[in-house]
């Protein structure tokens, strides 16, 4: 390797550590009006006196001393960074004999808390950090990195900060207590900045192999693995001890043959529907260990079909899976209570194929949110494989291995497709970025123009639903027909004369010949807002839930039905009528592939005022924003879940898109944080895999109640 490409390693390795600085340093300030505030709220709420003058004497410090913590911690976070001489003694090592003295019992709960802290946030960032661990040994066996070097490891961040916490509030109890504070929000933040520089040296070509898959558990280490491993089958070995009777266990010959009685049992619940006529999920199991066949198994198998029926029981009932999700799940239910059934390893094996399996429906599920397309190639492809598991599992677990093969070479096929595809998305929106920053003025005219050409249709009550359609979706077609062909155009006056016919719709009607006129033109004036919608590259389902409100609107104005209508009055209504991007600028093009991109900006140039401006938070969390991230853009009632695909390089424009839908957003990024945080685009967190929660959460239940 020669010397310019070390140094260009090194600078990246800077630029790196700078990065991590100075966002780390912005969270942290940005923290304490957060911190005063929630210790305001603890001191009022918290049930002991202890606890309540312990957060009570927290603000009081916060509000005298906390604007001088971030340039402490700044200072501390550069001096620990500095590179090594051949033979020295790694910082933080030299720290932490250093601190070796005789703690009062104070302190010493003072540092068992922030040890506490330390174990949460390294629990926390895990993936993000063995991926960085094995990036940053690759640049040292490059020699672009000196061995010991500690700048990214949580143990050195959070050492300064213990340290910079101590010298500015050095009273145990307040301190106590705003570590564990502290400690919550790193939590949070910290595993998507380490993931930002994880995704800087990917695009380096640092160990690109370790990209992401779309099976979002994390990584653990042997130790970790088989710790995790020996609890698991503890608590199982505790939960059986207490189920059997005090002269032993079964003999061996009754247990088997009462196995195998129970397990022939299952084949008559196969058939049973995963959903019962009233539209609830049945719980297979739950029959199943209430039938006569499970009296007579013994009780490690009595406490793993008990598991199993409480683990579907909270994955039915879990509000953050979607009802499409569910049912495939449920049809694993047989095969999930044999495999518990043959071997309890199961419960406590991450690594077991069913395991593997269960969790990769969960890193594909994040690509639909609440809402499952059936004919989704990637739904249509995990259906396949389910009923295949269902029908023809027996105890060998070959069957979900070669469903995970198959899964994997799906995906990567379904990742070449949409990488080609989002290529050339990214590159119609590179060559249209001086334009589309040109076009801005043109824009905030046309969005002005559309605003006020709606509000004579809004000075009467008209129902909720229309209003927040015209201010939102409707709003965006006008914006669009203005800046394309004008406010005084003929496709201008007809898309105000479909708003218009829209409002009159919803009119009561008393007369046989208004009745008469409503259902002759109702047709014109659906055909008239779907035209409208496709030139915004809303899709039919996006669009589906107002068209058939629409319809019953119509239909009770038909039957001259006030009652039953929600209405929007202006001069009575306090509330706000409906929750927009406003003031972001919005128009939409076509590309030469046929996919449709919206282009989505602030005004350039405008005095927005706080309330319609970009916050300090929200553009941090901009910035740390990487390829492979989903969001939720929310219009109205209406929500799309798009995925990260570019950025370009100045980091001033983010494209997103979905591989369900034939339209794209390209958006600025105060934009996108001006929607972050009016709260009409949220960030998609990523739980830990469905079954691993469920899971524990059953154990966790049984094991409390034995």
């Amino acid at each position: 390797m020669t010397e310019t490409n070390l140094a260009a390693l090194r600078a990246l390795v800077v630029e790196c550590r700078e990065h991590l600085e100075h966002e780390l340093c912005d969270l942290i300030e940005e923290l304490g009006p957060t911190l005063i505030n929630e210790a305001r709220e603890l001191s009022s709420t918290s049930r002991l006196k202890i606890k309540r003058d312990a957060y009570q004497h927290l603000c009081s410090g916060l509000e005298d001393h906390w604007s001088k913590l971030p340039p402490m911690f700044r200072d501390a976070l550069t001096r620990r960074a500095d590179p090594l001489k051949p033979g020295e003694t790694p910082h933080h090592e030299v720290q932490e004999l250093a601190h070796l003295e005789i703690l009062s019992d104070a302190e010493l709960e003072v540092q068992v808390t922030m040890r506490e802290v330390v174990d949460r946030i390294k629990a926390a960032c895990i993936e993000e950090t063995s991926a960085l661990e094995r990036r940053l040994s690759q640049l040292v066996l490059r020699n672009a990195l000196p061995h010991g070097y500690s700048a990214f490891r949580v143990s050195s961040v959070c050492t300064c900060l213990e340290t910079v916490c101590a010298e500015t509030f050095p009273e145990t109890d307040q301190r106590f207590v705003l570590l564990q504070l502290i400690g919550a929000h790193l939590v949070s933040e910290l595993p998507q900045l380490y993931r930002a520089i994880n995704e800087t040296l990917i695009d380096a070509d640092i160990l690109p192999q370790l990209k992401r898959k779309y099976r979002e558990s994390a990584p653990v280490s042997t130790e970790v693995a088989a710790a995790e491993t020996a609890k698991m089958m503890g608590t199982l070995e505790r939960l059986a001890k207490a189920r059997t009777p005090t002269g032993g266990a079964h003999a061996a010959p009754a247990g088997d043959a009462g196995s195998r009685k129970f397990l022939a049992s299952l084949q008559t619940l196969q058939a049973v529907p995963v959903v019962a006529s009233t539209g609830v999920h049945t719980n297979v199991v739950r029959l199943a260990r209430d039938s006569e066949a499970a009296r007579h198994v013994d009780a490690k198998e009595s406490v793993a079909i008990d598991i199993v029926s409480a683990l579907f029981d909270l994955i039915f009932s879990d509000d953050h899976v979607s009802e499409g999700i569910k049912l495939l799940i449920g049809r694993l239910q047989m095969p999930v209570l044999k495999l518990a059934m043959l071997n309890q390893q199961f419960f406590a094996n991450q690594n077991h194929p069913a395991r593997r399996f269960l969790d990769s429906i969960s890193g594909i599920a994040i690509r639909w949110g609440k809402f499952v397309d059936a004919n989704d190639p990637f739904y249509l492809k995990l259906s396949e494989l389910v009923e295949r598991i269902q029908h023809t599992y027996d105890g060998d677990i070959g069957v979900f291995e070669a469903a995970i093969v198959e899964l994997d070479e799906f995906i990567a096929k379904r990742d070449l497709i949409e990488a080609e595809a989002n290529k050339a998305v990214a590159e119609a929106v590179r060559s249209r970025e001086e334009e589309i920053r040109t076009q801005r003025e043109g824009q905030l005219i046309a969005q002005r123009a559309a605003d006020e050409a709606l509000i004579p249709l809004l000075a009467s009550p008209i129902p909720r639903a229309i209003e927040q359609f015209l201010l939102s979706y409707w709003r965006d077609v006008l914006q669009t027909r203005i800046f394309s062909f004008g406010s005084k155009s003929v496709p201008f006056v007809e898309t105000m004369q479909i708003a218009t016919n829209l409002v009159a719709s919803v009119a009561p009607k008393k007369e046989a010949a208004e009745q008469k006129h409503q259902v002759a033109n109702l047709p014109a004036l659906l055909k008239g807002l779907n035209q409208g919608l496709d030139e915004i590259g809303i899709s039919a389902e996006e669009r589906r839930e107002f068209m058939d409100t629409l319809i019953e609107l119509c239909l009770a104005a038909l039957r001259a039905d006030t009652h039953s209508v929600v209405m929007a009055d202006p001069k009575t209504d306090s509330r706000p009528p409906v929750v927009r991007p406003a003031p972001t600028l919005q128009v939409s093009h076509e590309t030469e592939s046929g996919v449709r991109v919206q282009d989505i900006s602030l005004p350039g140039g405008q005095d927005l005022g706080g309330e319609n401006s970009p916050d300090r938070a929200n553009l941090r969390r901009v910035r740390q924003l990487v390829r492979g991230d989903w969001v939720d853009f929310i219009n109205g009632e209406q929500t799309r879940r798009e995925h990260l695909t570019w950025i370009n390089p100045s980091r001033s424009l983010l494209l997103f898109s979905n591989h369900a839908a034939e339209c794209a957003i390209s958006i600025s990024s105060e934009a996108l944080a001006l929607r972050m945080k009016n709260q009409t685009v949220v960030l998609v967190k990523r739980d830990a895999p469905i079954f691993e929660r469920a899971l524990h959460g059953a154990v966790q239940s049984m094991d409390n109640q034995a």
